[in-house]
């Protein structure tokens, strides 16, 4: 990631529909506890991925393309998110700000949420796991440890 004084400088860089109500951009402050709750609880391999050969994970998943993304989104948060509830994105860089969006709005955007910043970690607010989701198309479920997944 990068410095944290650069944390939310291009929130234009968010898909045009995060700029609706329904969409809540988290400050430096807000961002560094979910990030205490979620991210900080698993070691990093290279750059800012989850090391996934020291940490055991849920599931392992591979989209095609962006109808592929957009079916297996709607999936994993069917699964993982409370159909009323909110969703974290946490973007792989610090100069778009993370974001909650309620779940439904999560589903009916995936596509541009993929198109924004294909490097990103979705977080079911409230939840128990976290999804990491790279370019390459590899999408990884990690359960978070236990006593760390209820900040925010």
């Amino acid at each position: 990631m990068t410095d944290v004084s650069s944390y939310g400088s291009h929130p234009e860089y968010l898909p045009d529909f995060m700029n609706d109500q329904q969409v809540m951009k988290l400050d430096l402050a807000e961002n560094s506890a979910l990030a205490a709750a979620t991210l900080s609880s698993f070691p990093a391999a290279t750059g800012d991925v989850i090391d996934f050969e020291s940490v055991p994970f849920e599931d392992r998943l591979w989209w095609d393309d962006g109808e592929h993304w957009t079916r297996m989104a709607a999936e994993l948060l069917s699964s993982y998110a409370q159909p009323s509830g909110r969703i974290a994105v946490i973007w792989g860089n610090y100069l778009m700000p993370t974001v909650t969006i309620p779940v439904d709005v999560a589903v009916r955007h995936a596509q541009e949420i993929l198109d924004a910043g294909p490097h990103f970690w979705i977080y079911p607010l409230g939840g128990s796991v976290l999804i990491e989701c790279l370019m390459d198309g590899q999408v990884t479920v990690v359960t978070i440890p236990p006593n760390r997944s209820h900040a925010v």
